[in-house]
């Protein structure tokens, strides 16, 4: 596979161009100030990765986009418009819609009493049309003007941006009503959400009675079904086979969408892994999604982000103050054929939008693409198990559904989709918590295909008990109103869900938050029956024996299940130290049956709030496992109570982030609720 390396034109190549042999978007740059070698090589680099020349100079580190404008107004003899000189739009100035703003290279305007047009011509192409327009008709030059794209994308944002953004938050809603999850704040949503513990409830109370029992046992054999399903995951082998990479002049377009709130502190790591990736510049843009009123992070990615790649977009305060609100207002930005979301911790492998590149090449109906999250901190116990519970999800439980075509609920992050895919669906969900379980799902309702690649995000761990259980609750609520959108009836607004789709999503999603929920209650249950009766009670009778077979067979299939893929996961991630915290699952169920109670009680009073996960918590990431662990030590008084300290079950004493009704741009990436 080429490299920049190898795309490096010869010596005989960087001799002292001939201005007529350049490009016309760069070839008025000669003798300005910039070298020969540095034209040569966007000249040579625009032919061989099929771009344009004055798009390569521009990714070059070090250059100033301002100043190609400049210098370009310059030589055709037109005035430069510069961010913040005092011009006036004109009301027929304003493109349509977000899409437009953002691919709009020219804006009317008004500088003084002359009205003017400003533009901002890209490739050879568009400067020698208007360089010989105005040779043509040099009269004309005093209503023209040149400005950065970027510079006139600014002013048109002014102009309408809190429409923009309400409009981004709405759009799906509007549109495909059925797909959004604005549903749970209606009255059938609310009925919807509250009948399934209803139900259990007059289950519990009837099930004294035949009738009653007669349906447990018909809920636990569909348990059975759903714990057999999790068996054949656990057992499944799956390779995924490489595909083939691609040259730099075949790779397409890509645009990282990066969304952020509050991580002002972690914006340097996440800038140093980001600049770290393999891929071509001119054909790479990084968006970083900011909050408009999120100063320090905006100072913070201002500060740091210098590379031509990097384009801030700064997203107008609008509710829902949620993550897949701010994907969607800056999807329109996008430039690239293929898009891909990372979080603020992500630290990405290099190749890996290379590798996806390839995957869709090879397979051009794929509509998502899901790398593997990685835990790369495991310093206590909750971070321990948070790692166990990422293998198995990642390495395991995705691969498989993606082997049998299933629907994937997607991680939050590392997630590759064509750009047209997901204008074609819809993109995020705004009132969805989980919005990648839910565009996981809508993608299989469009048909179409998502799979796992073997490349792999390395992400942060909670390290705290706040922290987790902030993120648990956002999560399984997140679940709840995903099965719920489903679940609903299927309108002539968009395609639905096939059956065998159907019974997949319920299968995974519909169990494992049942599961959940009832698996707190069911402990606290049975234990206070063996105190009370001193034992658990003996069964009588048919039915109460087939309902006691049927629930101990799915407890059994359930633990197994959970270890072989817990093993699996850790084995693939090189993680095997961690295999003795399998054996704490079963309490680590128990937190998440309280969050999942939490989080239905929540969907019911306050759907859309979203709790925010702080990041750059954890001291030990990317450190191997014996560096977190530390040397071993002679135990003493103190030296036990600093062990019990450190693996206490509510992890670091720093304190959790839990900011109600704000946006945290992470840890969406969660893992199915089925794995459990």
């Amino acid at each position: 596979m080429p490299r920049a390396s190898s795309l490096l034109p010869s010596p005989a190549d960087l001799q002292r161009p001939d201005r007529a042999a350049l490009p016309a978007d760069i070839a008025f740059l000669a003798g300005r100030g910039l070298t020969p070698r540095m034209l040569a090589l966007a000249a040579q680099l625009a032919r061989q990765r099929g771009t344009s020349a004055s798009q390569e100079l521009m990714a070059l580190p070090g250059f100033s986009r301002a100043l190609y404008w400049r210098l370009l107004a310059e030589y055709l003899g037109l005035p430069f418009i510069a961010e913040g000189d005092p011009v006036t739009l004109l009301p027929e100035a304003l493109p349509p819609a977000a899409e437009a703003i953002a691919r709009s290279r020219r804006m009317l305007v008004e500088k003084g009493a002359a009205r003017i047009l400003v533009l901002a011509p890209e490739g050879p192409a568009r400067v020698e049309e208007l360089q010989r327009l105005l040779m043509q008709r040099p009269e004309i030059k005093e209503r023209f003007a040149i400005a950065d794209p970027a510079t006139i994308q600014a002013c048109l944002l002014a102009r309408n941006d809190a429409g923009l953004a309400y409009c981004a938050a709405h759009r799906l809603a509007r549109a495909k009503p059925q797909l959004s999850a604005l549903l749970c704040s209606s009255r059938k949503g609310r009925l919807a959400i509250a009948a399934a513990p209803l139900a259990l409830i007059g289950l519990i109370l009837v099930s004294p009675l035949p009738f009653g029992r007669i349906v447990a046992i018909l809920l636990s054999a569909f348990f059975f079904l759903s714990m057999l399903l999790k068996s054949a995951i656990a057992l499944l082998q799956t390779a995924e086979r490489p595909a083939r990479p691609l040259s730099d002049a075949d790779l397409p377009s890509y645009t990282v969408l990066v969304p952020l709130y509050r991580e002002a502190g972690i914006v340097p790591d996440l800038i140093s892994h980001l600049d770290r990736i393999d891929y071509p510049s001119s054909k790479l843009q990084c968006l970083l999604l900011i909050e408009a009123d999120d100063e320090d992070t905006l100072a913070a990615a201002r500060r740091h982000a210098c590379h031509p790649r990097y384009q801030i977009v700064a997203v107008p305060p609008q509710e829902p103050r949620t993550k897949p609100k701010a994907l969607v207002y800056g999807l329109p930005f996008a430039t690239g054929r293929l898009v891909v979301v990372y979080d603020a911790e992500d630290r990405p492998e290099p190749d890996q939008l290379r590798k996806a590149a390839a995957v869709f090449a090879n397979d051009p109906a794929l509509g998502c693409v899901q790398a593997r999250l990685t835990i790369d901190n495991t310093e206590n116990v909750i971070s321990k198990l948070f790692a166990l519970e990422y293998a198995a999800n990642f390495d395991v439980f995705l691969p498989a559904l993606a082997h049998w075509r299933m629907p994937l609920p997607l991680g939050g992050t590392s997630n590759h989709f064509p750009l047209a895919v997901l204008k074609r669906i819809g993109a995020w969900d705004p009132f969805n918590v989980t919005e990648d379980a839910d565009l996981g799902i809508r993608l299989a309702r469009y048909h179409y295909r998502s799979i796992t690649i073997a490349s792999r995000t390395f992400e942060e761990a909670p390290v705290s008990l706040s922290q987790w259980m902030g993120q648990r609750r956002r999560w399984v609520k997140g679940w709840m109103q995903s099965l719920l959108i489903a679940m609903w009836p299927a309108q002539a607004a968009a395609p639905a869900l096939t059956a065998k789709d159907r019974l997949a999503v319920l299968a995974i999603l519909g169990m494992g938050v049942a599961g959940l929920l009832a698996y707190g209650p069911a402990c606290v249950v049975g234990l206070l029956a063996a105190l009370a009766f001193g034992g658990m009670p003996e069964p009588d009778g048919l039915l109460s024996w087939s309902l006691f077979a049927a629930n101990f067979l799915n407890v059994t299939v359930l633990v197994l299940s959970s270890a072989t893929m817990a093993f699996r996961g850790l084995r693939s991630v090189g993680r095997t130290d961690l295999v003795p915290m399998i054996a704490l699952l079963p309490f680590y169920w128990m937190a998440m049956s309280l969050a999942s109670w939490q989080a239905f009680f929540q969907l019911l009073r306050r759907p859309f709030l979203w709790e925010k996960t702080a990041h750059g918590l954890s001291r030990a990431r990317g450190m191997g496992p014996d560096a977190q662990r530390g040397p071993a030590r002679w135990l003493s008084v103190s030296r036990f109570r600093a062990l019990w300290r450190k693996w206490a079950w509510f992890g670091s004493r720093r304190p959790g982030s839990l900011l109600c009704g704000t946006r945290g741009c992470a840890t969406s990436n969660r893992p199915s609720p089925a794995r459990l």
